[in-house]
């Protein structure tokens, strides 16, 4: 029997674009740089965040620690409520 193989969850995303850019982007698939225009899409933001992925991970994780330091914060405060400090 054939391991099952478990789907990474996937979303839609629908984008509004100027009709000139998707005429660039059939220009791409009619001279058969793309299947489809949605590989076109999806290439291009693949490409952006291999560049500025890690820059924006960057930053998830700096607001992660600063909310984690402001809930110490405040069990800290609540600790020196109840000691009257």
């Amino acid at each position: 029997m054939a391991a099952k193989i478990a789907k990474q969850p996937t979303d839609r995303v629908t984008v509004r674009l100027p009709v000139s850019q998707i005429q660039q982007m059939q220009a791409l698939v009619e001279a058969n740089l793309y299947r489809n225009t949605t590989d076109v899409v999806y290439n291009a933001l693949k490409q952006l965040l291999a560049n500025q992925g890690a820059a924006a991970k960057q930053t998830i994780e700096a607001q992660q620690g600063m909310l984690e330091l402001q809930r110490k914060l405040a069990e800290i405060e609540a600790i020196k409520g109840k000691l009257g400090l």
